[in-house]
């Protein structure tokens, strides 16, 4: 592709931001395996890749992804619509954030909500985020084209290699100042968030207890044995 003048970047630039979402009655209620996950989620987002070749997500990302506690483990190889959900979260946050980062800020919603029958599910915390982000979206696209506009006036030259440099640098800052913020508040949930030690730490809790509960019932069970024998043998 040929270099685009600064005028002609203009009547790109709502092209280029129009992303591909995800509907939330798009998401199918019934388990898929692998193979359907990463088909659907090809199918529903290959528009946001920035390359033909550019993987949306694959069986080694899924498996890196329940490895390192992003994602829940699946039921009998098969994933839920519980599971596609972080799965479109993390699709969008790892483009920026560390999965460190990702796991501290999706943790505490995955202990919280995920599989949850009643009250609150993830299946609404989705459907209120796609509503917001829409609302949202059409101030994103306006403060994009009011950089383009600010950048233009400001630079009164010819030179669109200056022009367009100038305006990825004003959104790069845009993003950066974001980043920024995303982070602080990730940090600010630290306190909240469960670890990757203290949810093994948690999980073996739960096993020793479950352990002594099982060896309690089977005393108590030798004992109520023991007490039958020996009224039997004491008539």
């Amino acid at each position: 592709m040929s270099q685009l003048t600064f005028e002609e970047i203009k009547a790109q630039i709502e092209e280029w931001i129009r992303l591909d979402y995800i509907y939330p009655e798009d998401i199918p209620s019934i388990e898929l395996y692998m193979d359907q996950v990463t088909t659907f989620m090809e199918e529903h987002l290959r528009g946001n890749k920035r390359r033909e070749d550019d993987k949306i997500l694959t069986k080694t990302m899924i498996n890196n992804y329940s490895k390192n506690n992003l994602l829940p483990p699946s039921d009998k190889k098969k994933y839920s619509k519980d599971h596609m959900i972080l799965l479109i979260y993390i699709y969008y946050l790892k483009n920026f954030l560390s999965i460190n980062d990702i796991q501290n800020l999706l943790n505490p919603m995955t202990n919280t909500f995920f599989h949850k029958d009643s009250g609150i599910t993830m299946s609404d915390i989705y459907s209120d985020l796609f509503e917001l982000e829409k609302q949202y979206g059409i101030k994103v696209r306006q403060s994009i084209q009011d950089v383009y506009d600010i950048t233009d006036k400001q630079f009164d030259t010819k030179d669109d290699y200056l022009k367009t440099y100038a305006m990825i640098t004003m959104l790069s800052y845009d993003i950066y100042a974001k980043k920024q913020l995303v982070e602080k508040l990730i940090d600010s949930l630290a306190d909240k968030s469960e670890t990757k030690e203290e949810q093994k730490e948690r999980k073996e809790a739960a096993r020793q207890q479950e352990k002594a509960e099982k060896e309690q019932a089977k005393k108590q069970d030798k004992r109520t044995k023991k007490d039958s024998t020996s009224k039997a043998g004491n008539p």
